[in-house]
Order: structure tokens, then C-alpha cells, then sequence
């Protein structure tokens, strides 16, 4: 398979990954770089200071990355699960309009797009969709950025997507119902997966210091809206585990410990994987699954 570029820009860095996923759904990552990201850069997934970004593509366009695959992370995306019928592209296009326009705000041009999560669900000819929506202005802000670095964007991705893609490709996951928290800074985006399925997300602030009590109970609790969720939908499934990306060395011991005695759940790092092959050996002591899902799912072509 062709080695493709995909880059994510975090709050805090930008990440750039080479790879690619053969036919045979393993990934293999050729190289990996962090560079990190003057703080107030970028806001929730907002350019707010584009010259710190922009001299960071200088450098990688001058490595030899002339074109790439783009995750944006943001709270201004608006996603949402959907069962369609069968139906062709231009018509899902407008069931996807006609659906997100109730929970958007603002009169700003929106684009909108979707992803097949499962097709003939519950035995309904058609299947469920993953809806999104976002300003087009959000988008052309990262196209104008990336262009005058002079690197081409061939396709644009966005975070929930990229793990969604991801998690489906790792064996230990399978039948699995849990959760997937990821911290970038104080901010946190957490996933729940049932039977391997995602079905719902959301982000919060955390507003306490990173490594307090106070920090540690804002964990428990992001942990605990989501288990209520589970159970208030009267779910067929029990979360089993609460899988963290993000976390700080000394903050994981604890973090761990203090969920799964308040919540009765385990709670882990997210799980490196064979499936994730690295193909330069000197990468394993740079490289970790879980600081990097949002552009190794990217990698994943579906």
C-alpha cells in the first residue's frame, strides 16, 4: 500500500505520522515525529495564532512531506449516529443537513459529510451513519494554513472518525464495551464503545490543576456521566473499561485506582497492539499507540 502522511494538531503539538494499512488491515508506521506547540496556538481545535503552526510545516515541508492527510479535532464539529435507508450519496448529503440543522448555531456556512458505522443494522435494509457538520470556515482556515506552507491536503478527517476506524481494527477490543478518554491539556473528549460500537461522545474543561485531588475527581466524574448515560438508555451492555490517553505517568496510578474503586470498572491506558507494526525498531522508545490514535486511524482507509 502507498505510505501516506497524516498530521493532527493537538493543543499542546503537532503530530506527524508516515505509515500505511495494507489489505490485510495491519498498520505500519515508517516514522513518527512530535513537535511541540506554543500554548494558546490553538484553542479547541481553532487556529488562534497561525505563525508558532505555520514555521512548525516549514520545517516538516522542509523534511520532505509535500502533501498529507489532515485529523481535526474540535467542539465546533457537530457529529451524531443515524439509521438511513439505502439511499443514494446526494440523498444521505441531505438527510444529514436536514438533521444537524436543529443543533447548530450561528448563520455560518457549514459543510457536511458522513461515514458508514454499520450497514443492514437490526436488520433494516440500509445501515447507521456517522453525521458531521462543520463551518466552512474552520476548514478553509486549516487549507489556507497547510497551503502556505506548501503542502497539499488530500483528504481531511476528523477525530472521532479516525479512532472509531481504529478501535475496529484491534482484535483486544472486540465485543468490548467501553470507554475512551483523551486529554489534550485540560481538555478532555470521551467516547463510548459498545460491543465495539461507538455510540456517543463528549468534551469537557477540566478546571482544576492537572495531578490534584480536585483534578482526579473531575476524571471520575467525566467517567461516571457517561456510565449513567449507558444505563439511563437502557442499554443492552455494561461498560467494563475506561481506556485513557493523555495522562501524565504519575497521574495514571491514581486516576486508575480511584475510578475503579468509586466506579467498579477497570480503568487502563488504551492498549498498544500488533496490529500497530513499527517498521524502524528506534521508533519504541519514541512511539505509544495511545499518544497518537487520532492519526494512526487516519492512516485506516474506510
Amino acid at each position: 500500500m502507498k505510505k501516506e502522511y497524516v498530521i493532527f494538531i493537538s493543543n499542546h503539538n503537532v503530530q506527524v505520522i508516515k505509515g500505511s494499512c495494507d489489505r490485510n488491515d495491519m498498520i505500519k508506521v515508517d516514522d513518527y515525529k512530535q513537535y511541540e506547540l506554543t500554548e494558546g496556538c490553538m484553542i479547541n481545535g481553532i487556529i488562534t495564532d497561525d505563525q508558532p503552526i505555520k514555521e512548525i510545516l516549514d520545517t516538516i515541508k522542509g523534511n520532505g512531506v509535500n502533501s498529507c492527510r489532515l485529523v481535526i479535532d474540535s467542539g465546533q464539529i457537530i457529529v451524531k449516529n443515524m439509521n438511513i435507508p439505502i439511499l443514494k450519496g446526494k440523498e444521505i448529503i441531505k438527510i444529514v443537513q436536514d438533521e444537524l440543522a436543529s443543533v447548530e448555531q450561528g448563520n455560518e456556512e457549514m459543510i457536511y459529510d458522513y461515514s458508514v458505522l454499520r450497514k443492514n443494522y437490526e436488520d433494516q435494509p440500509g445501515g447507521e451513519i456517522l453525521c458531521c457538520s462543520l463551518e466552512k470556515k474552520l476548514l478553509t482556515s486549516y487549507i489556507d494554513l497547510f497551503s502556505s506552507a506548501g503542502i497539499k491536503l488530500t483528504t481531511v478527517d476528523i477525530s472521532v472518525n479516525a479512532l472509531m476506524k481504529l478501535t475496529q481494527e484491534l482484535p483486544d477490543l472486540e465485543h468490548q464495551t467501553y470507554i475512551v478518554s483523551i486529554l489534550d491539556g485540560n481538555n478532555v473528549s470521551s467516547y463510548l464503545f459498545e460491543d465495539n460500537h461507538y455510540t456517543f461522545s463528549n468534551r469537557s474543561r477540566l478546571f482544576s490543576e492537572r495531578g490534584t485531588n480536585a483534578f482526579i475527581t473531575e476524571m471520575s466524574s467525566n467517567i461516571s456521566q457517561l456510565i449513567q448515560f449507558n444505563k439511563s438508555k437502557r442499554s443492552l451492555y455494561t461498560i467494563e473499561t475506561a481506556y485513557f490517553c493523555g495522562l501524565e505517568d504519575e497521574e495514571e496510578p491514581i486516576i486508575f485506582d480511584n475510578i475503579r474503586r468509586s466506579l467498579n470498572i477497570n480503568a487502563e491506558t488504551f492498549p498498544d497492539s500488533k496490529v500497530v507494526y513499527l517498521t524502524d525498531k528506534t521508533l519504541e522508545y519514541d512511539f505509544r499507540l495511545h499518544d497518537a490514535v487520532y492519526p494512526i486511524g487516519s492512516l485506516i482507509r474506510k
